[in-house]
């Protein structure tokens, strides 16, 4: 009883364990194909889609041509490297009517299957520009892989199915499950095998037959004690599509579990010994109650917890070695569960995360990480970030960890932090280097430093412009101070021909009395004929009076005109101080032309003036010719008083006219000393915007230098920062 009870637990715990080995080598090797190695294969495929000679050969429906290059990508690098081992490759067109293939024809292609076909003749346009992939056996067995790619990218003259070989990416699987795998044939040859010791190979050696050959599978190979215990189960890979893509077998060491039971059967039998006579009913009972059911129990949890299921209940046991085991289920449950939370905070982070061997090989990439680079930990190596090797070499050197550095790539910049991961023995596991894209952050701060530097700039331009604007109101300032001064000069001329000008109108005055006195005895003449040599006489005096009073007339006159000309000289400079002044002398120019103006009206006045005593001096000359020879032809008195009648008529008018023309010079002369006045206090005034520009242009600078002075401190700041 005691052996048939071992023996019974160790069967049904083998059956347990190959059992659970079932999901876990399906769950490896659909990972690893489906996943990993349809990754790292559809980048190549398309590539090879888009070449150009194989697009034309398509365009041009050139089957000859179309085989040729369908045999030429056996040479491509990614073939001849064996970074993919390719089996066929065929040529479709839209239709999925087969055109070429390779010369290593198959004979089949995943398009047998009715199934695949209708999919991909029916798929959506935007469908059929995306790859697929499918796991799929020939008809001898053999596990494949296809990739079906439009040919020519977006616009889509035809597909290509690429066949290739998957088994090499499942080196390894066996020293990750610790056992020996292998991949069988239809006639039970080896076609793929990776042993326990991480040894893989592909080949067509049959199976060794077992010694149990008619015990159903899974099966144990029985051995003397003290030899090595095997247990084989036979398994069935599926291709995703309910269907078997490959089949398997799968042994490993079971010798540790034998010498457990063995012990765990020996001490069972001490103890069945002691309580034979008294109990072996009870312990049977015992034993079939308790100990079978919480072993299966404990078997369906450790099932459970391999899944990924950490909330599986555990059995009520004892205090017994049950109860041991329970406690280590306990704690093995509790380690996987944080050993999931850390997984899945590490993998679901926004950080980018990889993990690096102390031999340089990239071992994981988070989600994150993975979107980043557009890759997996097995399709990409080396200096995946292109950082450069002087980092690489800092990465590889444990003494420099931890670090953090920021570092510009040729996508962005990086905030990288390097970390070394170790043991509860403090041995390098490998090194955790996290990362984060910082270009934003980089780019604000180079920025920055080039505003600021761009702000120091123009302060320095807006100092070096106040500057220059201090010197321009400065000089201004001297400039209204100068007007002012001659505008003062220009009033006191001003003055001057005024009061001249007067003087001229009362001599004008006191000819047109002299005039009208000559007419009224010219009146009087035919009355007083005796008298008129007397009174020619007293003409005679009369008219040298007049000329004496024409040539100061004259000497007047050019008074006149010389203090136009120079009312006109002042003028025009302030004219030219106006245009100096820009903006602010405007009004001063507009001024200083209409001073202009007047000048010019007074010269032509004084002008007429001229005329007209030109030509009272030459009828003062023709009376005191007439009057010089009045004795000798006095009986001609009647017929010449007639004609000096008109004369002196003659010269009463233009005598009137002379003293309205002075009149208006006189009303001329007080208008040009209002203006004078209205430039001097607009130099003035002037003289005040100059004085306060010169006080703003100070002010300007100084805030120009504080300015500057404070871009320095705060590019210093943003320096230390």
């Amino acid at each position: 009883m005691l052996l048939w009870t071992g023996d019974t637990y160790r069967s049904f715990a083998v059956d347990t364990l190959n059992n659970s080995v079932g999901g876990t080598v399906n769950f490896f090797v659909r990972s690893r194909v489906a996943q990993d190695y349809g990754d790292k294969v559809t980048p190549i495929v398309n590539e090879w889609s888009r070449l150009g000679s194989l697009v034309k050969s398509f365009q041009e429906n050139d089957q000859t041509r179309m085989k040729a290059e369908l045999n030429i990508l056996s040479n491509a690098s990614q073939v001849v490297q064996g970074e993919l081992a390719l089996i066929e490759t065929i040529a479709y067109d839209t239709g999925f009517t087969q055109l070429a293939t390779s010369d290593t024809d198959l004979g089949a292609s995943v398009t047998d299957d009715p199934a695949i076909m209708e999919y991909l003749k029916t798929r959506e346009k935007a469908d059929a520009r995306k790859p697929v992939t499918y796991m799929w056996s020939t008809p001898s067995g053999k596990p494949v892989f296809s990739t079906i790619v439009p040919v020519g990218g977006f616009r889509a003259v035809g597909f290509m199915e690429v066949i290739t070989d998957p088994l090499p990416t499942l080196t390894g699987i066996g020293k990750v499950l610790g056992g020996n795998f292998r991949i069988l044939g239809n006639d039970g040859n080896v076609l793929f095998e990776s042993l326990e010791n991480g040894e893989a190979s592909e080949g067509g050696q049959a199976l060794p037959e077992t010694s149990d050959s008619e015990a159903p599978a899974p099966t144990e190979t029985e051995a003397p004690t003290g030899e090595i215990h095997r247990a084989t189960v036979d398994l069935t890979i599926g291709d995703g599509r309910n269907g078997i893509w490959a089949k398997a077998t799968f042994d490993r060491d079971i010798t540790g579990f034998y010498a457990q039971t063995d012990d765990l059967r020996a001490l069972s039998t001490e103890l069945l010994v002691a309580v034979l006579l008294v109990g072996w009913v009870a312990g049977w009972l015992l034993l079939r109650t308790t100990v079978f059911r919480n072993l299966r129990a404990f078997a369906r949890a450790m099932t459970a917890i391999s899944k990924g299921d950490t909330n599986v209940d555990l059995p009520r046991v004892g205090t017994d070695e049950i109860g041991d085991m329970k406690k280590a289920l306990i704690d093995l449950r509790e380690s996987v569960r944080q050993a999931m939370i850390l997984q899945n905070m590490v993998e679901n982070t926004p950080t980018m995360t990889a993990l690096i061997t102390p031999e340089g090989d990239l071992t994981y990439l988070n989600a994150s990480a993975q979107s980043y680079i557009g890759g997996n930990a097995g399709s990409v190596s080396g200096d995946f970030l292109k950082v450069g090797p002087e980092f690489q070499t800092k990465l590889a050197n444990p003494d420099n960890l931890p670090f953090t550095e920021i570092v510009r790539t040729e996508r962005d910049h990086l905030e990288l932090l390097a970390a070394p991961v170790r043991d509860k023995d403090n041995i390098l596991l490998g090194t955790m280097l996290a990362w984060n894209v910082v270009t934003l952050r980089e780019e604000s701060r180079i920025a920055v430093s080039e505003m600021m530097a761009e702000v120091a700039r123009v302060a320095q331009s807006v100092t070096e412009q106040s500057e220059g604007l201090l010197g321009l109101a400065r000089d201004l300032t001297t400039q209204s101070e100068n007007t002012v001064d001659q505008s003062g000069n220009a009033l006191d001329v001003s003055r001057d021909a005024a009061s001249n000008t007067q003087n001229v109108a009362t001599a004008v005055e006191e000819l047109s009395s002299s005039i009208a006195e000559i007419n009224r005895q010219a009146t009087d003449a035919s009355n007083v004929t005796n008298r008129a040599r007397t009174e020619a006489e007293e003409s005679q005096r009369n008219i040298v009076s007049l000329e004496k009073a024409s040539s100061e007339i004259g000497s007047i006159i050019d008074l006149i005109n010389d203090v136009a000309h120079r009312t006109k000289l002042l003028s025009l400079n302030a004219t030219i101080e106006a245009e100096r002044a820009g903006e602010l002398g405007r009004g001063f120019a507009v001024v200083a032309n209409e001073v202009k103006s007047l000048a010019d009206q007074t010269a032509n006045a004084t002008g007429q003036i001229g005329d007209l005593t030109a030509a009272i001096q030459q009828e003062v000359k023709k009376a005191a010719h007439s009057i010089s020879t009045v004795g000798e032809v006095i009986h001609q008195v009647n017929d010449i008083q007639s004609t000096i009648t008109h004369s002196v008529d003659e010269q009463r008018r233009a005598t009137s006219e002379i003293s309205e023309n002075v009149q208006r010079i006189a009303a001329g002369a007080g208008s040009m000393d209002q203006l004078i006045r209205f430039v001097n206090d607009g130099a003035q005034s002037t003289g005040h915007s100059a004085h306060d520009l010169n006080t703003a242009s100070r002010e300007l600078s100084d805030m120009a230098r504080n300015l500057s002075e404070r871009m320095k401190e705060f590019s210093e700041r943003m320096k230390l920062t």
